[in-house]
């Protein structure tokens, strides 16, 4: 890989993680546009969120069995083909498949520019690696305030995202072979069910909170507008917490990290329930951002560093992502106003509990490496 090659898989995989950071925030603030646009329930406007996930899964298995034939460039025009189809809002069908086709696209970059990044920069590699995804809090950030700015119009919106897209595509085309040499011999994979399923509970939660929280907010009674900015802040304070495992990623077992996020989520749900549910969703963050973190360097540990370690606990989490929004939705209109913050009180109550009895064995597997 020559330097200008390196170059430009660095700055277009930063654009491409702030373009991950746009997909995964921008769905929350326009599911009550889709509502209102194809005059459906929130239980079917909820299924775009697992569409765009099932489309990820898919992209993750794929990578997996075709790792020389898709790369960055694959998963950015996927992903602005998926923005257009759902910019031209012709019908509830098209947008499904616009999700499916950005979930693809999503998926092929997640996988495919992390362990290029790794390869490509040696000893700078993680540093490099950390900045890359930092950038994607940055995304989600901006995501609500691009749809504010626009006026909440939800195509303008995925021009905006399509083009963005396009843009950084079109940048590959000077990039050269970016594939990293696979140097390893395969090995017997080491399933650690527990951990796969923390991963599935903890990245269905962060997805569900995403997508289906500013619609949760505006059931307790707020507007699409203060939904839209408190979830501007919720990835503010997720920012901060991923900037905080620069400092304690080191020091402190990642499943304890786990734990104690899922456990503070628990006491976030409960007093977003007693309380003041806008004031505290932003809060909610600040758990959330510690979750991925948590269980993909415990599975890693657990069960292998390997590529297809790294793929299968991606999976775990995206089939979460898939399969819990789509259940909440679907019972979320019915049960008052704040219905949504009683399911993850239960769901996070519950994931802390596992958490807890499965810590010991964690810090047993811990102190021998």
């Amino acid at each position: 890989m020559n330097s200008r090659t390196r170059v430009l898989l660095l700055v277009t995989g930063f654009a491409a993680f702030v373009l991950l950071g746009l997909a995964q925030a921008i769905f929350g603030p326009v599911l009550p546009v889709f509502a209102t646009a194809f005059d459906l329930q929130i239980s079917t406007v909820g299924w775009v969120l697992s569409v765009f996930w099932a489309g990820s899964l898919l992209a993750v298995a794929a990578v997996y069995a075709f790792p020389a034939t898709l790369g960055p460039r694959s998963g950015l025009v996927s992903s602005a083909a998926g923005t257009a189809l759902i910019a031209l809002m012709t019908s509830w069908s098209s947008v499904l498949a616009g999700a499916a086709l950005f979930g693809f696209g999503y998926g092929v970059i997640a996988a495919v520019y992390n362990p290029r990044v790794l390869a490509g920069f040696g000893p700078r590699g993680p540093a490099l690696m950390s900045l890359m995804n930092a950038l994607f809090t940055v995304g989600a950030i901006a995501a609500p305030q691009v749809f504010l700015a626009l006026n909440q119009n939800a195509a303008a919106v995925f021009w905006v995202f399509t083009a963005f897209a396009a843009i950084v595509a079109t940048a590959t085309l000077a990039m050269g072979d970016t594939r990293a040499t696979q140097t390893r011999a395969k090995q017997a994979l080491r399933i650690d069910w527990p951990i796969l399923g923390f991963a599935f509970l903890g990245i269905g939660m962060e997805s569900t909170m995403v997508g289906l929280g500013p619609t949760a907010l505006t059931l307790a009674g707020l507007s699409t507008q203060d939904a839209a900015q408190l979830l501007s802040q919720f990835f503010v304070v997720y920012l901060v917490a991923r900037l905080s495992l620069v400092v304690i990623a080191h020091l402190v077992p990642p499943f304890v990290v786990f734990s104690a996020a899922i456990a503070l989520l628990s006491a976030l749900g409960f007093a977003a329930l007693v309380g003041n549910p806008g004031f505290w969703f932003p809060f909610m963050g600040f758990a959330c951002g510690y979750l991925f973190h948590g269980e993909y360097l415990t599975g890693l540990r657990s069960m292998g560093g390997s590529t297809r370690v790294s793929a299968l606990l991606l999976a775990a989490g995206m089939l979460g992502a898939i399969v819990l929004p789509v259940l909440i939705s679907q019972v979320l209109a019915d049960m008052g106003p704040k219905g949504f913050f009683q399911i993850i009180l239960g769901l996070a109550v519950a994931t802390t509990i596992l958490a807890l009895l499965n810590l010991p064995r964690s810090l047993r597997s811990h102190r021998a490496l």
